[in-house]
């Protein structure tokens, strides 16, 4: 059964982290090349919700009985087991490779990517805690 107090306790960091985030909305890929703390901002930000998503993401899966071998796939797992929309899951499973990219910085970050995320994404992570709590709320 899936520690609920712990998706919670999760979820609320979450919901800590993205007003901070969303203080940067309308931000420019300029802005950032400019401004190397707003950079640095954006991306541990983004960071730390992401592995939110994935450590809740995974969780919910373990507590299925279901193994994951790579960050990647937790959201396809999500939405094979009707946890996520698959529509939904397909979206949103590039953040995986974002937090790989910030963490081990295996390449140069993408600024219109990042800000792209800021912009415009940052809701998904919303709908995430949302589709979670659905899912956790019906196993009762």
């Amino acid at each position: 059964m899936v520690n609920k107090e712990l998706v919670f306790k999760k979820l609320k960091e979450l919901e800590f982290y993205l007003p901070r985030l969303n203080k940067y909305k309308g931000i420019t890929p300029s802005e950032l090349e400019n401004d190397l703390e707003k950079l640095w901002i954006i991306e541990r930000g983004l960071q730390i919700c992401i592995q939110i998503v994935l450590d809740v993401g995974n969780h919910v899966l373990a507590e299925k009985g279901i193994s994951i071998e790579q960050y990647k796939d937790i959201f396809v797992e999500l939405g094979k087991h009707n946890v996520l929309p698959k529509k939904f899951a397909e979206k949103i499973k590039g953040m995986a490779g974002l937090r790989n990219i910030i963490v081990h910085e295996y390449a140069s970050i993408n600024l219109d990517l990042l800000t792209g995320i800021v912009n415009n994404s940052l809701g998904d992570f919303k709908k995430f805690a949302e589709y979670i709590m659905i899912s956790i709320s019906s196993d009762e």
